[in-house]
């Protein structure tokens, strides 16, 4: 009979200690995902969301993509707000099939996934290599810091330097999103390959101090009518004409290998160093 007491007491004093301790949670206590969907899809990139039950359990969530034919998943974190979440997957082959599932982590060894969903990447585009990249997934994989798959005005905001690689990157668009910008540097990231960029249109960065565009073989550059901008590495461009009059605050614009430049445009009284200007350009000024 003692024996049996004993056991008994053990019992009950281990259920006291589990029922005031914290006790390890239960898969039950991680949300359902209701919900995942891709949004949208590029040739590089998809825009992947989901829907959660609601829960304070969630430590961590976003995708897991995986190619077909392949094991090897990339996983893509995501921020939640309120119950749903979503990232931009991005660094995805053109015109190629993939799946991918949600999760949700409790951070304690605990997850939920989604079942597997397909979706096919964008076929590239004819002109451009095969390791091009939007800008929309570039500034989603830089500069979305919250992982929700858009860019806030915020996050725009936060911005004051950029790096555009645009041996990847045929197109700047959406620029003026970043008011804030004080400095961009704008050129191929590998010195073997070609600039994919034809133009720049700045007019909405007059807040911009330093410009590094320099080996893009680009056509046209537009700055805006108001400017900050105190230096300009433009060189090695294919511009014929270039509209520099509203740059009253830049000290030196270097055009070095700019050898199909005509004429530059400048303000009557514009006080601005040109270097590597070629001897046949003309220089016309604006009576102001």
């Amino acid at each position: 009979m003692r024996y049996v007491r004993f056991i008994l007491v053990l019992g009950a004093m281990l259920g006291m200690a589990l029922s005031c301790g914290n006790p390890l949670p239960r898969p039950a206590e991680l949300p359902t995902i209701l919900r995942a969907t891709v949004e949208s899809v590029s040739t590089d990139g998809a825009l992947l969301s989901a829907e959660v039950s609601e829960s304070t359990l969630i430590a961590a969530c976003g995708f897991y993509v995986t190619q077909n034919g392949t094991t090897q998943s990339i996983r893509v974190e995501a921020g939640l707000s309120g119950n749903s979440f979503a990232a931009m997957a991005g660094g995805l082959r053109p015109d190629t099939g993939y799946e991918f599932e949600a999760f949700v982590e409790n951070g304690r060894g605990l997850s939920v996934k989604s079942g597997r969903q397909p979706f096919v990447t964008l076929p590239p585009d004819s002109d451009l290599p095969s390791y091009s990249m939007t800008f929309e997934t570039f500034i989603l994989r830089e500069f979305d810091t919250d992982k929700d798959g858009t860019l806030s005005e915020q996050e725009a905001l936060a911005v004051r330097k950029m790096t555009v690689p645009t041996d990847s990157i045929a197109s700047a668009p959406g620029l003026g999103r970043f008011r804030n910008l004080d400095t961009l540097i704008i050129r191929p990231h590998r010195m073997t390959l070609k600039s994919l960029v034809k133009e720049l249109d700045l007019t909405g960065n007059p807040a911009m101090r330093y410009l590094d565009a320099v080996r893009n073989d680009m056509l046209s550059i537009q700055f805006p009518k108001q400017s900050e901008l105190h230096h300009a590495n433009i060189g090695f461009n294919n511009y014929t004409t270039l509209d520099l009059s509203t740059l009253l605050k830049t000290e030196y614009v270097n055009l070095t290998g700019c050898h199909r430049l005509q004429t530059v445009y400048l303000g009557k009284d514009q006080q601005i160093e040109l270097t590597g200007l070629p001897s046949s350009a003309t220089i016309v000024r604006y009576d102001q």
